[in-house]
């Protein structure tokens, strides 16, 4: 169980481990229905700042907990998985605290490697087995990692990858005019003509809005990245905000090859973000009383006005109006489930909300279903969709 009282001073790990926890928990369970092996790797574990023995806030002890859960679920129901992890840490004295809780799993096949993370890939992918499920967790100190020395596991068929892109150090870096640097962002960032935009951005005038753009040609140029490099049809992200200022830290940039990987990922966003919210409203709280020295009971909403269920709102609504726009007019047609997952890639909505918005619109008359069964609730991927007419809104 993932406690906040665990993450003073670094709630933004919090809010990572939260989604990591809640995502991994619904794959493993999930992927070991059809597969018999399922690999988890971590490439940069640790253990740093861990408030308890049992590492339960750390990437690898969740990751290893939900191996185990996993494994002892299909277990009951006669089904034996091999679950294995394939642990990374460079640093010798991380590397052993983390090889002795490595060891307390003796039913997990664990293999850790005292290496730089590049340098342990090439032989981590061929010790996994190709008819396994594999899952990387790329969370670096640092942002510097030459994304082709890691193609041939990105590129792993059966995979799927959460990579986190340390936004607030890469958008500085972005401006800076050292070449080492300057090719360090080229080697992570190969897609997108990222610096071209930038330089005409650059000649505008600077504004919130300038800001928004550039924190979208940065992030959206590694969302290409991933894809081509990893040949991932669904990229998606989630923001992790500084706990007390509304400022980006990072990015958890999460690639898949299956649309149901998209909807569980939203579902888990949706959790983390709030979160995180619910989270750095603490903080600030607690914060302001030290400062002050004043302990009158502000409620959470004064202290910090929440922008999270505003956010969900405004998604939720352009997620709607996205699939609107992609249903051709009668006599045409297209697939409900290729318009949701444009929907559900773009926006920051669950599946369960926006088929909901689609039956709504189907009984407003607003959309057509030509394969609508009786009693049926919601649209089933396969069916169908067009419009009567040309009003979108």
């Amino acid at each position: 169980m993932i406690s906040l009282e665990d993450y003073a001073g670094r709630e933004q790990a919090y809010v990572k481990h939260v989604f990591l926890a809640n995502y991994l928990e619904r794959l493993i369970h999930k992927t070991a229905s059809t597969y018999n092996h399922i690999a988890y790797v971590d490439g940069f574990a640790g253990p740093w700042q861990s408030a308890n023995e049992q590492y339960g806030d750390t990437s690898f002890g969740i990751a290893l907990a939900a191996l185990r859960s996993a494994k002892a679920s299909w277990r009951k129901l006669g089904r034996d998985v091999r679950m294995s992890a394939h642990l990374v840490e460079r640093d010798p004295k991380a590397y052993a605290r983390l090889q002795e809780f490595a060891a307390k799993f003796p039913d997990l096949d664990i293999k850790t490697y005292n290496l730089d993370f590049v340098d342990a890939a090439e032989s981590i992918v061929k010790a996994i087995p190709a008819q396994a499920f594999a899952f990387f967790f790329i969370d670096p100190k640092g942002w510097r990692i030459r994304i082709q020395s890691i193609a041939t596991m990105l590129s792993r068929p059966n995979s799927e990858v959460v990579f986190n892109f340390m936004f607030d150090f890469i958008n500085r870096a972005a401006s800076m005019q050292d070449p080492k640097i300057a090719q360090g962002l080229d080697e992570l960032i190969t897609q997108g003509d990222w610096r071209k935009k930038l330089l005409l951005l650059g000649e505008a005038e600077r504004s919130d809005s300038t800001s928004d753009i550039r924190k979208s040609v940065l992030i959206s140029g590694f969302s290409e990245t991933l894809s081509k490099v990893g040949q991932y049809p669904f990229v998606a992200e989630t923001e992790v905000l500084r706990p007390l200022r509304d400022r980006t830290l990072y990015y958890l940039m999460y690639a898949t090859r299956h649309p149901i990987g998209v909807e569980v990922f939203r579902d888990c966003q949706v959790e983390a973000l709030r979160r995180q919210s619910s989270a750095r409203a603490g903080v600030k709280l607690q914060t302001t009383q030290r400062e002050t020295g004043q302990s009158e009971l502000f409620s959470l909403h004064e202290m910090s006005p929440d922008k999270t269920e505003k956010f969900l709102a405004d998604e939720k609504a352009a997620a709607v109006s996205e699939l609107l726009a992609r249903v051709p007019l009668a006599p045409d047609f297209v697939r409900y489930g290729d318009v949701q997952m444009a929907a559900l890639t773009r926006h920051v909505v669950r599946a369960t909300d926006l088929n909901a918005a689609a039956a709504e619109l189907y009984r407003q008359g607003r959309l057509v279903f030509p394969d609508w069964t009786p009693r049926k609730k919601i649209p089933d991927v396969e069916y169908r969709v067009q419009r009567r007419t040309a009003d979108l809104f």
